[in-house]
């Protein structure tokens, strides 16, 4: 493990997936993570699909939306996606991340986690 000082570190940060397991952001990892918050879960598609099979042996990918869970369900059927990587417990993953806009509502961006636990990319989209 070698912090950068120049780079956040991750809060523990419990994370309730679809399938009803909880990931844990801010513990050392064998991979990094990226997180993409999706306000609309239907902005998904098959380039975000590729790119996270693609990547999906060296990092972590992690879903966050604040639509429902038929919605979800429904996309993870049409991409098969694994539901253990897709969340809807945005509240206070965008309250911890600082992801909300004025009416508080979930913004869409994208973090990078390094396996140390620093935050090394932060973008709101």
């Amino acid at each position: 493990m070698s912090i950068n000082p120049n780079f956040q570190l991750v809060p523990i940060t419990p994370i309730k997936m679809l399938n009803e397991s909880t990931k844990l952001l801010g513990l050392p990892k064998l991979q990094a993570q990226v997180i993409l918050s999706l306000p609309n879960i239907l902005e998904f598609n098959e380039k975000l699909k590729e790119s996270i099979n693609f990547s999906k042996d060296k990092i972590e990918c992690f879903i966050i939306t604040s639509s429902s869970k038929n919605e979800i369900e429904e996309l993870a059927q049409k991409y098969e996606l694994n539901k253990s990587y897709i969340s809807n417990d945005f509240t206070s993953f965008a309250k911890t991340f600082n992801l909300k806009d004025e009416k508080n509502n979930l913004v869409r961006s994208i973090i990078m986690i390094n396996k140390d636990c620093q935050i090394i990319h932060k973008e709101i989209l």
